[in-house]
């Protein structure tokens, strides 16, 4: 009676570890936190054309009116990273890390995301939301030191 219980729990266990039910894939996710969600610009002083990326729940579109890129469903990649900071771009590679926080932007404080293009960069790219708020060429760069 104890070989038959101790195999069907062995067996039990080889079950649980063949069938994917491991959690190392639960830190990727689709699903883009709320406080992102948002159409951010980075309208400065002197162009017509600014950058922009717009984060809905599910999709993410980067770039200018000339060119952008979307991303959707399954292609998007979401990590959760340190500080606050998360991954979001095409799942498999290397993405930029994006930050939402509040900062002094030309005089006012205001909601901002921050880009990194990679996790180790000391600089990171500012947006603001809307484009009404023009910001100047000294702003749209923070040093993280």
């Amino acid at each position: 009676m104890q070989k038959k219980t101790l195999l069907l729990a062995l067996m039990a266990g080889i079950a649980l570890t063949t069938t994917g039910l491991s959690t190392t894939n639960a830190a990727a996710a689709t699903k883009i936190p709320s406080k992102f969600r948002h159409s951010w610009y980075q309208p400065l002083k002197n162009t017509s054309n600014p950058s922009f990326i717009k984060l809905k729940a599910t999709s993410i579109d980067a770039g200018s009116k000339t060119f952008h890129q979307k991303l959707s469903g399954k292609q998007l990649q979401v990590l959760k990273k340190k500080s606050g900071w998360y991954q979001i771009g095409t799942k498999g590679i290397t993405n930029p890390t994006y930050k939402v926080t509040k900062l002094k932007v030309d005089g006012k404080k205001r909601t901002v995301l921050l880009k990194k293009y990679t996790t180790k960069s000391h600089y990171a790219d500012v947006y603001v939301i809307g484009t009404k708020t023009k910001i100047s060429l000294n702003a749209a760069t923070l040093d993280l030191g």
